[in-house]
């Protein structure tokens, strides 16, 4: 018996079937290409980061920062503040002006340095003064507002003259800093006992500058 004849179709049939093939190929193919531009139209962007210094240990005010308290890492752009360090030389051994947290990025202004000016007004200078009794720093902290006041030597008991009105408190050692050697002091000689350093303009600071050494000098917390 003879195989089966194969079936033949209308040659106009055959051209159909495959000019639909190819449509439905040719769409398939451009619904790829949108899917993917769609993708990449409104999918978030890879985020570029940026190094900076974070902090590994609790850090209280006052206390020197040493390469074991800091760490380089990199995170968002986007999360980066102003003023925020990444050079761990450049920060060692210098004091935190307030308490660090760990993961907190360091930033210019919470170390005792050039960036401690950083915001306030133009003119504005870093005046420090030791007060006549370091315990009243254990009720001052950085950004409180306070009157200078002196009693010089010479004076009555009762003459008190105010030298600076609403100063803003920079840095404060602590109350119990004890003996150690002070982050103003380029020789290391001095005591960081009862030193404050106050932001105030220049002709404000000349005035404090010449309280060093004599009377009696006290702050008074004022309100903002």
């Amino acid at each position: 018996m003879s195989p089966r004849a194969r079936a033949r179709y209308p040659l106009s049939l055959r051209f159909r079937t495959a000019v639909n093939r190819r449509h439905r190929l040719v769409a398939a193919a451009l619904c790829a290409v949108a899917l993917t531009l769609l993708i990449l139209r409104f999918a978030p962007p890879s985020a570029q980061t940026s190094p900076v210094l974070t902090v590994v240990n609790p850090i209280p005010a006052g206390q020197a920062l040493t390469s074991s308290d800091l760490n380089v890492r990199d995170v968002p752009t986007d999360w980066v503040p102003d003023g925020a360090l990444t050079d761990p030389a450049l920060v060692t051994g210098q004091p935190a002006t307030v308490a660090l947290t760990p993961g907190q990025v360091l930033t210019e202004s919470a170390v005792l340095g050039p960036g401690l000016l950083k915001g306030q007004a133009e003119g504005t200078t870093a005046a420090s003064i030791r007060v006549s009794d370091p315990a009243v720093l254990r009720h001052i902290r950085p950004g409180d507002s306070v009157d200078v006041v002196h009693q010089p030597d010479s004076a009555e008991h009762d003459t008190l003259k105010t030298v600076a009105e609403s100063v803003t408190v920079l840095w404060s050692a602590p109350a119990d800093a004890g003996q150690d050697s002070s982050p103003l002091s380029v020789s290391g000689t001095d005591t960081d006992l009862g030193l404050v350093v106050l932001a105030a303009p220049r002709d404000i600071a000349s005035g404090l500058a010449a309280l060093d050494g004599s009377g009696r000098t006290s702050l008074v917390l004022v309100a903002d």
